[in-house]
């Protein structure tokens, strides 16, 4: 991981509020640049390398999930953030049809939290030995905002986790080096924290069975829809993950274990 500090990209036109917040942002150990309107943020977004955008909901000039969606255009991988006072569950749900964060200002414990947790984005390794497939999906996944290594073989995959931090891996069941439960094994051996994914054209309750007992997730490439639904859910997971990461870290420890149990349903 680099030492080079992550940059925030903070909306808001409420001038006071911007201050007050990029003071505390920058206090936590970020960088920050600050816009009061959409336009500003897209043409700061457009000039600068940037991990992170808050956006406020009501800006002058457009609706903040509208700067959300120009800014996820221009730049696929880019982290967001929903910030508003005037939250209600059809801004929520606004929010995850955009892969976004979304957190209230009435309550800002959970951006707080949220920020805490926010070192970088999360790392997908995918390996599949069919090139077409496995490019499919790694696109599929970076649009998600997930950081993505792919690998064609066990012996690369392994490589790539020897140097790097990898989060979340998905692993073809047949390799032409080695089987994906033996390389699904060897992984968590070498990131015991990492979670991982069997994706299979050769399914059957048998090997279902064995990847439970890895803590392995299962999905068949004649059902796609699932590991897509699956995907799509993985931005909240992590959301709540580093919530609660944020407030196990501050003494909070019911409020932790209460959404970290909320993160698995």
């Amino acid at each position: 991981m680099s030492d080079k500090k992550i940059t925030v990209l903070l909306v808001d036109d409420k001038k006071e509020f911007l201050e007050t917040l990029a003071e505390r942002v920058r206090l936590k150990g970020f960088n920050t640049l600050e816009a009061t309107t959409g336009a500003e943020a897209i043409t700061m977004a457009a000039e600068n390398d940037i991990d992170l955008a808050v956006i406020d909901l009501k800006l002058p000039d457009m609706d903040g999930l509208d700067v959300i969606t120009r800014l996820k255009r221009d730049k696929p991988g880019l982290e967001t953030l929903l910030l508003t006072g005037y939250g209600s569950d059809k801004l929520r749900e606004a929010s995850d049809a955009l892969n976004t964060a979304y957190f209230e200002k009435q309550d800002m414990s959970g951006f707080w939290a949220f920020l805490a947790g926010f070192s970088r984005r999360p790392a997908f390794l995918v390996v599949d030995d069919e090139e077409a497939f496995l490019d499919t999906v790694a696109q599929r996944v970076l649009l998600k905002g997930f950081e993505v290594f792919t690998a064609s073989s066990g012996a690369q995959a392994l490589e790539i986790a020897a140097r790097e931090k990898i989060d979340f891996a998905v692993v073809d069941l047949k390799l032409g080096d080695t089987d994906g439960l033996d390389l699904i094994t060897r992984l968590k051996r070498e990131q015991p924290g990492m979670q991982t994914m069997l994706l299979t054209a050769f399914g059957n309750d048998k090997l279902r069975e064995a990847t439970k007992a890895l803590n392995t997730e299962y999905f068949e490439k004649q059902s796609m829809g699932s590991f897509w639904a699956f995907l799509k859910r993985m931005p909240r997971r992590i959301e709540d993950a580093m919530a609660a990461a944020g407030m196990a870290t501050g003494g909070d420890l019911d409020n932790a274990e209460a959404i970290d149990k909320s993160s698995r349903k």
